[in-house]
């Protein structure tokens, strides 16, 4: 688990509270990127994975997006169609996913994180692999655990 320093105000736990694009403040904590969030729980596995990359790359992974409301993921999916999922249908509405910049998911990064990212729980989706079920987005990246809950539903 990251370190108590790292993420001062975040207790690292989920209270299973809310829906998809409603969750409470409390459930949420700060990235070290801001103003990104995620789900509690996510943010301290993805914070230490990004402890390790930047150890080894020298800086911190790259983002450009975490949770996401019902009222922004609406308005994500009316800007870029498809390639975005309904509101309330997407991990991002449940403080799950993180989309990075295209420097911290291509070349060696890219490698090293799907290599890495599972060891701590964060994967790039098979569907948005090149061939997968759904659009290919190699940026986007999911905390494995908390998605197979939802699946469970649990």
């Amino acid at each position: 688990m990251a370190d108590r320093t790292e993420l001062p105000d975040c207790t690292g736990i989920f209270s299973g509270r809310g829906s998809n694009g409603r969750l409470a403040k409390s459930d949420l904590c700060d990235l070290w990127q801001k103003p990104y969030r995620d789900r509690a729980d996510a943010v301290a596995t993805i914070t230490d994975l990004n402890s390790a990359y930047t150890a080894r790359f020298g800086e911190p992974i790259c983002l450009s997006s975490g949770y996401r409301t019902i009222e922004e993921q609406a308005a994500l999916r009316s800007q870029k169609g498809g390639l975005a999922a309904p509101a309330g249908q997407s991990n991002h509405g449940w403080g799950l996913a993180v989309d990075l910049c295209p420097e911290a998911y291509a070349g060696e990064r890219g490698r090293w994180l799907h290599d890495v990212g599972p060891v701590y729980g964060w994967a790039n989706p098979d569907w948005a692999h090149r061939g997968g079920d759904g659009p290919y987005e190699p940026w986007h990246w999911e905390f494995v655990p908390g998605v197979e809950a939802l699946a469970d539903g649990s």
